[in-house]
């Protein structure tokens, strides 16, 4: 995004450390993100990603670092929709307004009708999660985040279980965000595809910190080994040791 260092950080980690027992999850983790910005976080399983985004929810705190956060509202989109099944759409999305908020049922339910035609599901409001498909209930789970008037949307691994097509609309919707509310949105993915389609910038995480960043544009074109391996889907291993063969 151009101009984009000019700009204070929205999210900015600092020499980050957390340890889960003798396992270390993030080592000296340093990075910013800038409003208005879709950043994307890849890296292999249990490199820390997930972890990232309790951090940055406050869900966990760190053993050592600093973590600044300029903004007041979150939203979380999970990876499987965590909708409650016996609820209705309308209630799934309302019960955390009644729960965070002091607004008045009016209030709520204007709340709810937007969000969801945000989504362009308005037509669910009334059904149950089972009625709906997978990538609904993503979308369901997206509407019920932005019920709260989020200033970041944090995703966890949003395409995972969708058909290209429905993944595909997701990331317009992510993109929709950015560009007509000003979202900020920190992606964790491993879906090539998603990292290309939607990232104004990405960050690869290996062991805990940061080993790649760059734009769209650079993860797309550069060969090094970590974008390379990515785009590729190899091990960033199997990279490095056929480069040190020619």
């Amino acid at each position: 995004m151009p101009g984009i260092e000019d700009q204070q950080t929205i999210i900015n980690f600092e020499n980050v450390d957390l340890s889960f027992g003798r396992k270390k999850v993030l080592d000296a983790l340093s990075f910013k993100i800038f409003p208005r910005e879709i950043v994307t976080i890849a890296g292999p399983s249990g490199s820390g990603k997930s972890t990232i985004l309790k951090l940055i929810s406050g869900l966990l705190k760190p053993d050592s670092g600093e973590i600044t956060i300029r903004a007041g509202r979150f939203g979380m989109a999970f990876q499987y929709g965590a909708l409650f099944s016996s609820l209705t759409v309308r209630k799934n999305i309302s019960l955390a307004l009644e729960e965070t908020t002091n607004f008045s049922k009016w209030e709520i339910s204007g709340r709810v009708r937007e969000s969801l035609e945000t989504v362009k599901l308005g037509h669910t409001i009334n059904m149950c999660p089972g009625e709906l498909s997978g990538g609904m209930q993503k979308r369901i789970s997206i509407a019920r985040a932005l019920a709260l008037h989020p200033e970041i949307l944090l995703y966890d691994e949003p395409s995972t279980g969708l058909d290209p097509p429905t993944a595909a609309k997701l990331e317009e919707d992510m993109l929709r965000f950015r560009d007509k509310i000003g979202l900020t949105s920190v992606v964790v993915t491993h879906d090539v595809e998603t990292i290309k389609h939607v990232s104004d910038r990405v960050l690869i995480l290996d062991k805990g910190h940061i080993v790649w960043q760059g734009t769209n544009e650079e993860f797309t074109n550069d060969n090094s080994p970590y974008p390379a391996s990515f785009r590729e889907r190899k091990y960033v291993e199997e990279i490095k040791t056929r480069q040190r063969r020619v």
